[in-house]
């Protein structure tokens, strides 16, 4: 260790001495973008290498009960860990409205699928706070519940009755009979002898039964029997009824031939078995057939069959029956399977099982809701095609022609050599992606003033199997050169231009250059040295296309089409895609993506990357400008990039004309590799990736190394090299220190 600080010492010493020419070198510094070639292993960190965790999404089914539901709430929530994630549901009744009375919680399954049992039987309504935090303790928006159990619906109790006749020397006889009722436990008999009192009965709650005891040699036969229900709804009903007592010879106003109760005129069924309890209308279940199906009412299950319908033993025809519970019969219900305490439609089928193209996704998450019949589609329920990386790119074949560069349009110098094809081929090699173009893009486009584009003979490897770096931090992009590739071959670059700023906060009048006036043209784009044209921002002109009426000229990000997934415009040098500005959030709806960083306070570009801050989550995309999650080309999930002209952050920022505008979406393609970025440029125009913040010292001093045995790897050569190395550090150094001074100045 003593002998490298010694050595690194020394280099230093050295460095000073001979950075008296610095002054000479950065008198003579200004070109647009820098084009350096080294790997950029910067050391500044970047995203952990996993997933976004985001708040979960909390979903509340149905809240409305039937009289003798359980009290279920449930629902669903969207996590990256659903079995890990928590639902609490405070309880508020009408006496309590500031504080809950009752506080429950559950875990999610692997599903995401909750329950949360209210301990309730009782009819009333509640109010019901209910939130999902996950392992990280991130918590879901409150959703407030209207809960609700309804009355019963107490209809008017039925009767049966049938009389036991006194034993044997006894004067004592029976009226006994079955109560129908909701609540049996609630009703009261007595029967009431014409011009006597009342003689109470006996009720069984639990089966419905009861008995009244009835004295033959006091009691007249004639009389009223009052059966009384309700725990909510009380009603009565009133029966006139005979104790069928012989009497020698019967009178015909009271004369009951099959002792039933019923007195012949008023009995509709004559011939009663004497075991069987009857109806106020003299008949027994089995004398009745109701519906006239042809099934007595005794073994009818369904006891209204509409008219000529075929039934089956139990008295049930195919349009009564409804295995799923669900209110919708078998003959008519589109989804027999409605999960219990589901509310189905018309058609039997709940939300969650409506699909009504058939290819599997329910309505709720299909995003293409008329897929033709046999398509396989994806988890959005789009067709999902076969797709290959190479698919992605323009300009291939014969290429697109004519290209404009609209320069002097614009009150720039003219290209003479316009017009361009834009020209593309793309071929597989190995593991690799090879892309070979002439760096002309597939729309008319403004050099500006770094005139004037000119074809170029670019060749890129882009790895067709991305490796996630797990090592150390992030490896940064070249603040200035080649970070990536459009798939119209154009190349994309870091947000920085030559002085040294932010060329897109400058494009939006962040900040005033008095280094050297750098402008961006159409679509974010601008030539550099040596014809080189580029995008530094948006990019999603790629695939737009001009209305009736419109050309490149009217373009701006905002024309966008906003209803479906943005595709993918370009691919990073680690592998992995990038996508334009409309991706899908957790719930598969279209948003807009937005970055996660911002501007730091009292920055406004001029410094470049400085100036900017990441604030975790604060966007929807991690420190490299990527996240993780389907996509139409990659429906199972992938990483990726993109492209946003907007930050997340809620801050703004006053230009330089007065106005307050919103945050740009820094670093507007990608700031670091999320993957091993070992593709890119094999020649051709523009050079390869620089160094990014903090990773040009690491390439300052590449050798600094021990070998196995604990020696030093230094030798006279390499020290040579690192002493040139770090003169050009220092020198760029000392040159942006006299920019800085200059604008102090």
């Amino acid at each position: 260790m003593d002998g490298k600080v010694a050595i690194v010492s020394a280099l230093l010493v050295g460095l000073l001495i001979s950075s008296g020419l610095a002054v000479f070198f950065a008198a003579n510094i200004g070109d647009d973008d820098s084009t350096g070639t080294g790997t950029g292993d910067g050391s500044g960190g970047g995203s952990d290498g996993q997933q976004v965790d985001r708040a979960p999404t909390l979903f509340v089914g149905p809240s409305n009960f039937t009289w003798g539901d359980s009290l279920a709430l449930s629902g669903w929530v969207v996590d990256e860990s659903r079995n890990t994630t928590i639902v609490s549901a405070n309880v508020f009744t009408a006496e309590s409205l500031t504080s809950p009375s009752l506080q429950l919680s559950t875990y999610a399954d692997e599903r995401g699928v909750w329950t949360i049992l209210l301990p309730y039987d009782e009819p009333g309504s509640w109010v019901v706070e209910i939130k999902a935090t996950d392992a990280a303790g991130q918590s879901s928006p409150s959703e407030m519940v209207d809960v609700a159990l309804n009355l019963p619906n107490e209809e008017l109790v039925l009767v049966t009755l049938r009389y036991e006749a006194p034993a044997e020397n006894e004067s004592v006889g029976l009226v006994t009979g079955e109560l129908v009722h909701l609540f049996k436990e609630t009703c009261s008999v007595e029967f009431w002898p014409e011009g006597q009192s009342a003689i109470e009965g006996f009720v069984n709650g639990s089966d419905g039964t009861f008995r009244i005891p009835v004295d033959v040699e006091t009691v007249a036969r004639l009389g009223e029997l009052w059966v009384t229900c309700g725990l909510y709804d009380i009603k009565s009903r009133n029966i006139t009824f005979q104790l069928p007592i012989p009497v020698e010879p019967p009178e015909e106003a009271v004369s009951d031939e099959d002792g039933d109760g019923i007195v012949d005129m008023n009995d509709d069924c004559p011939d009663t078995p004497s075991d069987e309890p009857v109806w106020p209308d003299g008949c027994s279940d089995s004398q009745l057939d109701s519906d006239e199906d042809g099934v007595t009412d005794d073994l009818d299950q369904c006891p209204e069959t509409p008219v000529g319908a075929i039934v089956d033993g139990v008295g049930c025809a195919e349009s009564q029956k409804d295995a799923d519970g669900d209110g919708v019969s078998d003959v008519g219900d589109q989804c027999p399977g409605t999960p219990l305490g589901e509310v189905a439609d018309a058609n039997g089928c709940s939300d969650s099982q409506k699909d009504q193209d058939g290819d599997g996704v329910q309505d709720s998450l299909d995003q293409c809701p008329n897929t033709f019949p046999g398509t396989v589609v994806g988890p959005d329920g789009c067709e999902l095609v076969q797709w290959d990386p190479w698919d992605s790119f323009v300009c291939t074949g014969s290429g697109i022609y004519p290209i404009y560069d609209l320069n002097q349009q614009y009150g720039y110098p003219r290209n003479s050599n316009s017009p361009f094809t834009c020209e593309v081929s793309v071929s597989e090699d190995g593991s690799e992606m090879v892309v070979d173009s002439n760096g002309i893009p597939n729309h008319d486009f403004t050099s500006t003033r770094g005139c004037c584009a000119s074809e170029q003979n670019y060749e890129w490897t882009i790895p067709l199997n991305p490796v996630n770096d797990t090592v150390g931090g992030k490896e940064y992009v070249p603040e200035r050169g080649q970070i990536a590739i459009a798939v119209n071959g154009a190349p994309l670059f870091g947000p920085e231009d030559g002085p040294g700023g932010d060329a897109v906060a400058l494009h939006h009048k962040y900040y005033h250059e008095d280094r050297q006036n750098v402008e961006l043209g159409i679509c974010g784009g601008h030539s550099g040295p040596g014809g080189t044209y580029h995008y530094h921002w948006d990019m999603n002109c790629v695939y737009w296309t001009p209305e009736a009426g419109q050309d490149m000229t009217d373009y701006h990000w905002t024309l966008i089409d906003s209803s479906q997934h943005s595709p993918i415009i370009g691919w990073s040098f680690d592998g992995y895609p990038i996508y334009g500005l409309y991706g899908w959030d957790s719930n598969q709806d279209i948003t807009m993506v937005k970055s996660s960083y911002q501007l730091k306070s009292g920055g406004d570009g001029y410094d470049g990357i400085d100036d900017w801050e990441y604030v975790h989550e604060m966007g929807d995309l991690d420190q490299c400008n990527g996240m993780f999650g389907p996509t139409p080309e990659y429906p199972d999930g992938i990483y990726h990039y993109v492209s946003t002209p907007l930050s997340g952050s809620t801050n703004t920022h006053v230009d330089t004309d007065g106005t307050t505008v919103p945050m740009v979406g820094f670093p507007y393609f990608q700031i670091c590799y999320y993957g091993e970025a070992t593709g890119g440029p094999k020649g051709g125009g523009g050079g390869g990736p620089g160094p990014g913040p903090g990773g040009a010292m690491l390439q300052a001093f590449p050798d600094l190394l021990l070998d196995e045995e604990g020696k030093s790897l230094l030798n006279g050569e390499n020290i040579g090299a690192m002493l040139i190395q770090s003169a050009w550090l220092w020198i760029s150094l000392i040159a942006l220190a006299y920019a800085g001074y200059r604008r102090r100045k």
